[in-house]
């Protein structure tokens, strides 16, 4: 039933709104006010309508036709909002349009001896909710001089008539309080549920707001990591690059040796360059949807055997061996080639980084029913439960140090997630402190496997 009613209350919210302009709208101050005004003139209507058929049925003709023509009156105001676009505008015709009817009444109703003097205590009120500050004096004077007018003439003997049944004089006087303790709680409701709404829009843009505030933050402190990451993880190689080339200058006839290892260290530190920057560009691109995966049959054998040949020289200088379980050869997933390839490059780099000198790697792959599966497992010092719970964020480190003085960005894990996620594949890990670790790859087998992949995608962000 109160899910019923709040469905009701705001379709009946939206329909009123509908009759505010876009340029009152874009204010907060400006939309509340427009809002009141609408319902202010809803309420008055309708007051007006049971008044006049009061009125009528009792006889009271002349202030029935009051009534309904300052009924009338208030029930255009909405046009005249959208019509002008100001709210200053219309809440002064409210205010001129009850003035004019309840000093009308007045004069028909007996003067200071009636019950309609005193609803001119309600248009400051209406047009300091309705108008504003500036407005309210202006109509608190009016009023008070509209008093004190009848007042005085009151009492100098001009006395207001009194056109209606006497006989309904007591009823009309209580009905009169009556409605105007109503008018005035009504009026405040509604002066209340905009201040509610208002506040819960404050509330909501606040949230927002902080929200926006730590994102900013975020990012912050992720560009002063990258700059950081810049700084120490570029300028070592640089260095290394730089000396090695001075050296070379300094040889004068530098023998083949010292030209065969000084390319090596110039080629191996290029390469831990042309790492970050990939693996920087790469993240970017993930964050600003631009990086473009096209989805192909790629074959794992084919994929494993490539990227265990291209590590093989950094495996054997850390005296690391890198065995192959038999790979069925028609394996096959549905992927980005590309993709797919760094994906396992950055799980073989990992493994042969963080693995001491004479361990293993092992890499085996298989199919399920849907997926085909790629493990690669090292003989590390293994990923303590806390650093699992981070080690596919983005600039994750974690606790572990690679054991040849390699660097670490913790950028890699981040990206493989990031580019699995992409081709609607999963990546998990498998570890304990001093007993290695496990990373699989499961990846959709064909294409139908990868469209299921991507409406269960779908499914889970909605």
């Amino acid at each position: 039933m109160l899910r019923t009613l709040n469905t009701w209350r705001e379709k009946i919210d939206k329909f009123l709104d509908r009759g505010i302009p876009a340029a009152l709208a874009s204010k907060p101050e400006t939309l509340r006010r427009s809002r009141l005004i609408i319902r202010f003139s809803v309420l008055g209507a309708l007051f007006g309508y049971c008044y006049a058929s009061f009125y009528a049925v009792i006889g009271h003709y002349w202030g029935t036709a009051i009534i309904v023509c300052c009924s009338l009156g208030v029930a255009v105001i909405p046009r005249v909002l959208r019509l002008s676009g100001s709210v200053e505008w219309a809440g002064n015709c409210h205010a001129l349009i009850l003035t004019a009817g309840f000093v009308g009444l007045c004069c028909i109703e007996g003067g200071v001896d009636g019950h309609a003097i005193a609803w001119l205590v309600s248009i400051p009120l209406c047009a300091l909710l309705l108008a504003g500050k500036r407005s309210a004096m202006v109509w608190c004077a009016i009023c008070l001089l509209a008093v004190v007018t009848i007042l005085v003439f009151n009492s100098l003997g001009f006395k207001c008539p009194t056109l209606y049944p006497l006989q309904w004089h007591k009823t009309i006087t209580a009905v009169g309080y009556l409605g105007l303790i109503a008018f005035m709680f009504l009026l405040g409701r509604i002066f209340e549920s905009g201040r509610e709404r208002a506040f819960e829009q404050m509330t909501e843009a606040m949230v927002e707001l902080s929200e926006a505030n730590l994102q900013l933050r975020r990012l912050n402190d992720e560009k002063d990591e990258f700059f950081g990451i810049a700084a120490h993880d570029l300028k070592n190689p640089l260095t290394a690059i730089m000396g090695r080339g001075e050296m070379l200058l300094r040889f004068g006839q530098p023998t083949p040796k010292q030209i065969r290892d000084s390319a090596e260290q110039i080629v191996a530190a290029s390469s831990r360059m042309r790492d970050l920057i990939t693996n920087l560009l790469d993240l970017n691109a993930f964050e600003q949807g631009k990086f473009r995966l096209k989805l192909e049959t790629c074959s794992v054998a084919e994929m494993v055997s490539r990227c265990v040949s291209d590590y093989h020289i950094y495996a054997a200088k850390k005296q690391i061996e890198i065995s192959v379980q038999p790979i069925d050869p028609s394996l096959s997933v549905t992927a980005d080639a590309r993709a797919f390839f760094q994906v396992i490059e950055n799980l073989l780099s990992n493994a042969i980084k963080y693995s001491p000198s004479g361990k293993s790697v092992r890499l085996r792959a298989f199919g399920e029913k849907t997926v085909a599966i790629v493990e690669v497992e090292d003989e590390g010092p293994g990923i303590s439960e806390a650093d699992q719970r981070r080690m596919f964020e983005k600039f994750g480190r974690l606790t572990a140090q690679p054991t040849g003085g390699e660097s670490s960005t913790g950028l890699g894990l981040s990206i493989v997630k990031k580019m699995v996620q992409s081709m609607f594949g999963t990546v998990t890990c498998r570890s304990c402190l001093g007993q290695g670790s496990t990373f699989s790859v499961a990846l959709p087998r064909t294409v139908s496997d990868a469209l299921v992949g991507h409406k269960r995608a779908f499914s889970d962000w909605d």
